[in-house]
């Protein structure tokens, strides 16, 4: 019985090791650099930040943003995200950075506000090496399943290994990253607009975070606008997601900008990279349609 209790104490013994040297070998392979946006907020000062999925880095030229409002400006769309990892950006931006931002602009298309499958929590694991980071932490403890939750949190193996080829092997973005965190994306689409499958549910929980990310700014005293970018898919004028988007925005008077069906893209499927993305020209065309519609245009 003592020669099994020792085998058993030994193997634990050398699984913390070797979780720890896992761990500090992934965090000097990676720099302790993982999602570029994140890592930025570190040394953050800009007056206008950007955030939301990859529609928010692909459709939000930071630099049109500065030249015309004479304000600094930082993409953080993160690809593959949603509101979910938005408020926990949101809270790092506030909370952690040199200096809040006094604007943000907050990207919403419908997996933001839907229960959408494949687009709810699935994609959280981007932001399993950041589980040290307080406002990561409580997301994953909010969301995620108990059990993967204590891997998470105490375990540096399981935080990386989904990430470790992606340290190993050269990156291939979709574009070229600027050093202001956008990404601009080239190429063209040539087809007909896409009719999606919509009508999925509005996710109370969802719409839960939407509502923490507006307390947190308006505790803040930052600046929130609400904005939907264009896409070329065929979508009813109607629907739910966008009627809660338009309550919520409502209820705390802030600035919502609805593109998602504007007709001037849907005339022009060469502002596109594909239906859900614009391509540089577009990026460029939409950035300076909404900078008069900006709260700060009018300010003097």
């Amino acid at each position: 019985m003592k020669k099994f209790l020792s085998y058993v104490c030994l193997t634990l013994l050398a699984l913390v090791i070797i979780d720890v040297l896992y761990g500090f070998a992934m965090e000097k392979l990676s720099g302790n650099r993982y999602v570029s946006s994140i890592d930025h907020i570190r040394e953050a000062h800009e007056d206008i930040a950007i955030i939301g999925s990859s529609r928010a880095n692909h459709h939000y030229d930071p630099q049109l943003l500065s030249d015309s409002l004479n304000l600094t400006a930082y993409n953080y769309g993160i690809e593959g995200l949603n509101i979910l990892a938005d408020k926990a950006v949101l809270s790092m931006l506030i909370n952690q950075s040199e200096k809040k931002p006094q604007m943000v602009i907050l990207d919403l298309s419908e997996s933001d506000i839907c229960d959408v499958q494949g687009w709810n929590t699935e994609h959280l694991s981007l932001l399993y090496p950041y589980a040290d980071v307080s406002a990561v932490d409580s997301l994953f403890a909010d969301v995620i399943d108990p059990r993967e939750y204590f891997f998470v949190r105490y375990s540096k193996l399981y935080r990386h290994n989904s990430n470790i080829l992606d340290y190993l092997k050269p990156k291939r973005a979709k574009g070229q990253r600027h050093e202001n965190g956008f990404t601009p994306l080239e190429g063209t689409w040539s087809g007909e607009p896409l009719e999606p499958t919509t009508g999925y549910d509005v996710s109370p929980q969802k719409l839960d975070y939407l509502e923490r990310c507006i307390k947190l700014c308006a505790d803040n005293d930052v600046l929130l606008v609400l904005s939907t970018s264009p896409n070329y898919n065929r979508l009813p004028k109607e629907r739910n997601w966008i009627r809660a988007i338009e309550k919520v925005a409502h209820e705390h008077h802030l600035t919502y900008l609805y593109h998602e069906q504007d007709a001037e893209f849907l005339s022009h499927p060469d502002w596109f990279n594909e239906p859900y993305h614009l391509n540089a020209e577009g990026a460029e065309i939409f950035t300076r349609k909404i900078i008069p519609e900006l709260p700060c245009s009018h300010q003097d």
